[in-house]
């Protein structure tokens, strides 16, 4: 007995196609259906496969001849997310509506970023070329390993980043993906990996500069890729899969997935069959769902059970910018031996809301690692932990 397994949201987002076996996609709140250009009637009425179909979002409804095919359904556990856009003019009328008096924070990181840094936003959707594209994928490669490294946690792109590389170049050019960049200063500090279908855009990787945390770049990222949404009509912002605080904050549609078992009617053997593999599909469910709520406390366990072998400093704001303390000379906190330092320069131009063209750092002393950082109204000692 044939059986075809289909990931069903992958279908859509990654593949950008329709399962064959259904006709159209009727899309929440929409009077318009999606017809799949693959659908072979003649070919479907006479299959005799069982179709086990899984992760369908509630909002993209797929259509099937119930003339010739019966289906058993399972509520999947996992919930998606996503930003449905029909009634909003713009980013700014979104986060209005759904943070309310919080929306001011949002706009205020916004400003925040571009008051402290010369920053530039891009994205590459329909054209981009092979040395700008492996440029960036390296810049997104070396940004996850870095925050993955951070959490204590496992990537899964990083996984299968070879495989992401290969497919992305040829999806961005094809308007299939995309690809969006913020720069500061024309170094990548973020960058996103998005696909499109039917006007919606599914955030797939992404990831940014850590020592930039304090700037909440992942809520700029997600403002600006909304704007770039609304202005080109489009109709979602798809989040996917998974429960994490920011998509719970972001969105305004939580919606449940489902697994349908799909088989021909008027057969005794594909009946049988399909109960078997509803059967199997409702036990993994549960399993699954006993099983995951154990992942998630071991993971937590885990990341706190993390031992940091970096050196801890210690910052302590300075009052007098004029006092007599005799400086060694300038040192450049881009170099390799002062990196760790960024971190603590990005998170003083937030705080102080200073120009990065205004801060300078000096090395105290070289031997106790003591460093000053300098702007043009306050000065900051960073120092190491006692």
């Amino acid at each position: 007995m044939k059986k075809e397994y289909i990931d069903y949201f992958f279908e859509l987002f990654e593949k950008n196609s329709i399962p064959k076996v259904f006709s159209k996609i009727d899309s929440f709140g929409s009077e318009e259906s999606v017809m799949n250009s693959d659908y072979d009637k003649n070919s479907i009425e006479n299959s005799d496969k069982i179709y086990s179909v899984f992760f369908i979002p509630d909002y993209l409804k797929p259509i099937l001849n119930h003339q010739i095919f019966n289906t058993k359904k399972i509520n999947q556990f996992f919930k998606g997310y996503a930003i449905f856009l029909d009634d909003f003019i713009s980013a700014d009328a979104y986060i209005k509506y759904r943070f309310r008096s919080n929306a001011k924070g949002i706009r205020r990181r916004v400003k925040r970023l571009e008051s402290c840094f010369q920053i530039s936003y891009k994205t590459y959707f329909g054209a981009i070329e092979k040395e700008e594209y492996d440029f960036l994928m390296d810049c997104l490669h070396k940004m996850l390993v870095r925050r993955f490294e951070q959490r204590n946690d496992v990537s899964q792109s990083l996984m299968r980043w070879d495989h992401y590389v290969k497919m992305y170049y040829s999806l961005i050019n094809e308007k299939k993906a995309s690809l969006f960049v913020v720069k500061s200063d024309n170094v990548p500090i973020v960058v996103s990996l998005n696909h499109h279908f039917n006007e919606r855009l599914f955030s797939s990787i992404s990831s940014y500069d850590i020592d930039y945390s304090k700037f909440s770049l992942g809520s700029v990222e997600i403002y600006k890729k909304l704007d770039w949404c609304i202005a080109n009509s489009y109709k979602s912002y798809e989040m996917g899969m998974g429960d994490l605080s920011y998509k719970r904050e972001w969105c305004n549609h939580i919606y449940n997935f489902e697994h349908q078992i799909i088989y021909p009617k008027n057969s005794i053997s594909t009946y049988i069959g399909a109960m078997i593999e509803y059967t199997k599909a409702s036990f993994k469910e549960f399993v699954f769902k006993v099983a995951y709520v154990r992942y998630k406390k071991f993971k937590a366990r885990r990341k706190k059970g993390g031992i940091s072998l970096e050196m801890s400093y210690t910052t302590s704001a300075i009052e007098d910018i004029n006092s007599d303390i005799q400086y060694s000379t300038v040192i450049d906190y881009n170099r390799q031996e002062y990196l760790f330092l960024r971190k603590f320069v990005f998170d003083f131009l937030y705080t102080s809301i200073e120009n990065i063209s205004n801060v300078k750092v000096l090395e105290v002393s070289k031997n106790q690692a003591i460093y000053l950082i300098v702007g043009s109204k306050k000065m900051q000692q960073i120092s190491p932990d006692n």
